[in-house]
C-alpha cells in the first residue's frame, strides 16, 4: 500500500514536470531559474555578512593597536623631540610626518620601524598565541599592554623609583610640546597623564585597570576578565618572551639610530 502511494506521488511529480504546453514549461523554467538565484542570493548574503564582521573586527583591532606606550617612550634614543614623535606615532598617517620638525618627524618615523619590527617578530607571535582562539584579532592589544607591565618592573631598565623620575620627566616633556598635538593625542595625554598610566603599569592593579578600561571602551575587543585570566595563566612564560624579546627590540633601535 505504501509503495503504491509513493509511486503515484511520483507519477504526478513527474506529470507536473513534463505536462503544459511550451508557455507551462517557461513558466517551471522561470521558476527553478528564480529558486536558483534566491539561493545564490542568500548564500552571498551569508558570505557578505561573515567578510564585514572580519573587516570590521581586523578595522578596529588595528585602530587601537601600539598600546605600549611605555617603551615608545623609553626606545626615543634620550631625545625629547624624538620622544613626542614617538609618542605620537599612531595618530599621524601617511606623509603627514613631514609637516612636523625634523626630530618630532624622525620620532614618528621611528615609531613605524618599532611596530613593524614588533608585530614581524616571532617572540610576539608566540605571545599572541597564548591569547588563541579566543582573542584571534586583539591579543596583540593585550601583549602591548602586559609588555609595558614587564617593562616597568624589568630591573635591568628601571626600579620603582627611576620608573616615577622618568614618567614624571615624559609628561612635562608632552605638556611642553602638546601645540603639535591632534585632537585624539590631546585626548589620550590628558587621559594618560590623569591615570599616570605609565607608572601604574608596574603594579598588578594598575595592568589589570588598563586591560579591563581598553575593553569596555572598545567591546570589539572581547571579554577582559578572560583576557586576564590568560595573562594569569600564562603569566610567567610570557614573562620569559619578554625578557628575550625587548633587548633585540632595543639593540634595533639603536642599530636605526
Amino acid at each position: 500500500m505504501i509503495l503504491k502511494v509513493q509511486y503515484k506521488k511520483l507519477r504526478l511529480l513527474v506529470k507536473f514536470f513534463t505536462w503544459g504546453d511550451e508557455f507551462d514549461i517557461k513558466i517551471k523554467n522561470s521558476f527553478f531559474t528564480g529558486l536558483q538565484m534566491y539561493i545564490f542570493i542568500s548564500n552571498l548574503q551569508i558570505f557578505f555578512t561573515f567578510l564585514f564582521i572580519f573587516l570590521y573586527l581586523r578595522f578596529h583591532s588595528n585602530k587601537i593597536k601600539g598600546l605600549n606606550y611605555l617603551a615608545h617612550a623609553f626606545l626615543s634614543l634620550d631625545d625629547h623631540e624624538i620622544q613626542v614623535g614617538n609618542l605620537m606615532g599612531d595618530f599621524i598617517k601617511g606623509n603627514k610626518f613631514r609637516s612636523f620638525p625634523d626630530k618630532i618627524s624622525k620620532g614618528i618615523l621611528l615609531h613605524r620601524k618599532i611596530d613593524s619590527f614588533t608585530d614581524s617578530h616571532p617572540f610576539i607571535h608566540e605571545a599572541i598565541s597564548y591569547f588563541k582562539p579566543s582573542f584571534r584579532l586583539s591579543g596583540g592589544v593585550f601583549v602591548d599592554i602586559l609588555f609595558d607591565h614587564f617593562l616597568a618592573n624589568d630591573e635591568r631598565y628601571f626600579n620603582e623609583n627611576q620608573l616615577q623620575l622618568f614618567t614624571a620627566d615624559v609628561y612635562q616633556n608632552l605638556l611642553r610640546h602638546d601645540h603639535h598635538f591632534n585632537d585624539i593625542m590631546r585626548q589620550l595625554f590628558s587621559h594618560m597623564s590623569a591615570y599616570n598610566w605609565l607608572f601604574n603599569y608596574r603594579t598588578e592593579d594598575g595592568l589589570n585597570r588598563s586591560i579591563r578600561g581598553i575593553c569596555k571602551r572598545h567591546p570589539v575587543l572581547g571579554d577582559g576578565e578572560q583576557a586576564l585570566q590568560l595573562i594569569v595563566e600564562h603569566y610567567i612564560p610570557l614573562g620569559q618572551l619578554y625578557l628575550h624579546f625587548f633587548p633585540e627590540l632595543e639593540s634595533f633601535v639603536q642599530e636605526n639610530e
